[in-house]
């Protein structure tokens, strides 16, 4: 390593900046998680048709329509999250205002929450209920990567705020 390298580890350890790249950035666990997201909905929307379409509601018209409301509302949520992640993206800050005051992964909770949920009613099929149920589980797991990088590159800072947020949910109980 030549010392030009090496002054640049030196200064970004000491400033709390880690060497991750744009695609670890901008995206997190996100590509993983929408990889198994969609696996996850045709492997339940095949069960699904295999098992001759078990309905929620028959005739479907309530509950597809509260299924559009929900994938309203998800896409409502998702644009504000990126809007306020642009502190992380533009300016290398830990974003801790609009939906991440109330969760530390809003996207994967919004698509786990509103978007998984609203799809499955949307569908009005029972095994489309394991979707959010499958989607929660992956991201349970898959964002403790994502939180060891945030630890990493913010050090006390993300612990702190770690600490009064929750993961998926909101934190209720401090």
């Amino acid at each position: 390593m030549d010392c030009y390298a090496k002054a640049a580890q030196n200064y970004h350890a000491r400033c709390g900046i880690m060497n991750i790249s744009r695609c670890q950035k901008f995206f997190g666990v996100g590509h993983i998680g929408i990889l198994i997201s969609l696996t996850s909905l045709s492997l339940l929307w095949l069960l699904d048709r295999v098992l001759h379409h078990v309905e929620i509601l028959n005739p479907p018209g309530p509950i597809r329509i509260a299924g559009y409301v929900l994938i309203a509302i998800w896409i409502c949520w998702h644009l504000w999250c990126i809007k306020a992640i642009d502190q992380w993206w533009r300016h290398d800050r830990l974003c801790t205002k609009g939906p991440y005051r109330i969760v530390r992964h809003p996207i994967y909770a919004g698509g786990t929450l509103l978007g998984a949920l609203g799809i499955s009613l949307v569908l009005n099929s029972w095994i489309m209920l394991l979707l959010p149920v499958l989607m929660f589980v992956a991201y349970s797991i898959l964002v403790r990567k994502e939180e060891t990088m945030m630890t990493a590159v913010f050090g006390e800072e993300y612990r702190r705020y770690a600490a009064r947020t929750g993961r998926l949910f909101p934190r209720i109980f401090s």
